[in-house]
C-alpha cells in the first residue's frame, strides 16, 4: 500500500496566507481519505452477519503494514489539527472565513471519531489474528459495501471542495468591494479638502455653469428667430 508523500508546510514563525492554509488542509484531508480506505481493509465489520472484509491480517507483513498505516493516520490527524489551529488564528485576525473554518473543524472531528472506531476494530482483529495463528477468514459481500461507502465519501469530499471554492470566491469579492469602498471614500475626502483649500473654486464652477446656461438661452433664441423667419418666408 503506497502513501501520499506530498509535503505539507506546518505552522512556523508567522501565520501563513489563508489560501495556503486552505490548500494544506484539503491536501491533508485527501491524504486521510486515501489512507483510511487502506486501513478499512483490516477492519472487522461490526454487523452481526459480516465477516472480515478485504485483506486479512494473515502474515507478519500484513500486520506491519496495518501498524504503519495506523501511524500515518495518526500523523496526518496531528498535522491537520495544527493547520486548523493556524486557520483559527487567521479567522480571529479577520483574514479568513469563519464558516469554512467551522466546516473543516467538523470534518476533523468526524475523522477522529472514524479513526478511533476503525482503530478499535483493528486492535480486535490483530488480537484475533494472533490467537488463530493468522488463519484466513473468507471475504464477504461487505467488501462491495465498503467500496460503496468509500465512493460516497469521495463524492461528499468533492462537494466540500466545491463549496470551499464558492466561499473563497465570495470572500475575495467581499474584500475587493471593501477596498473599492475605501478608495472611493478617500477620493471623496480629497475632493472636499480641495474645495475647502481653494475658496474661489466653487464660485468659479458656479460662473461656468451660469455661462453655459446663458449660452443655451442665446442659442435657443437664435434658433427661434431663424425658424420664425423661415416660416414667414415660406408662407408669404
Amino acid at each position: 500500500m503506497g502513501s501520499n508523500n506530498a509535503t505539507i508546510e506546518l505552522p512556523g514563525a508567522g501565520v501563513r496566507p489563508w489560501d495556503q492554509l486552505l490548500r494544506d488542509v484539503r491536501e491533508l484531508e485527501m491524504r486521510f481519505d486515501t489512507r483510511i480506505a487502506d486501513y478499512m481493509k483490516f477492519v472487522q465489520p461490526t454487523s452481526p452477519r459480516a465477516t472480515m472484509s478485504g485483506e486479512p491480517l494473515k502474515t507478519e507483513s500484513d500486520r506491519q503494514v496495518c501498524i504503519q498505516t495506523e501511524t500515518e493516520l495518526t500523523t496526518i490527524l496531528g498535522d491537520l489539527e495544527a493547520v486548523i489551529s493556524e486557520m483559527k488564528e487567521t479567522v480571529q485576525q479577520q483574514r479568513g472565513s469563519a464558516r469554512v473554518l467551522e466546516r473543516h473543524q467538523n470534518m476533523y472531528t468526524d475523522y477522529q471519531r472514524e479513526f478511533q472506531r476503525y482503530k478499535s476494530n483493528v486492535q480486535t482483529a490483530l488480537a484475533r489474528s494472533e490467537l488463530l495463528g493468522g488463519s484466513r477468514v473468507p471475504a464477504s459481500e461487505n467488501t462491495s459495501d465498503r467500496d460503496r461507502l468509500v465512493m460516497e465519501r469521495e463524492r461528499i469530499d468533492q462537494a466540500h471542495l466545491d463549496i470551499d471554492m464558492v466561499l473563497d470566491q465570495a470572500f475575495s469579492v467581499r474584500q475587493d468591494l471593501g477596498e473599492q469602498r475605501t478608495m472611493l471614500g478617500g477620493l471623496t475626502s480629497k475632493m472636499v479638502d480641495v474645495t475647502e483649500r481653494i475658496p474661489g473654486i466653487n464660485l468659479l464652477l458656479g460662473r461656468i455653469r451660469s455661462r453655459k446656461r446663458k449660452e443655451k438661452v442665446v442659442l435657443a433664441i437664435v434658433l427661434a428667430v431663424c425658424i420664425s423667419i423661415l416660416l414667414f418666408v415660406w408662407t408669404s
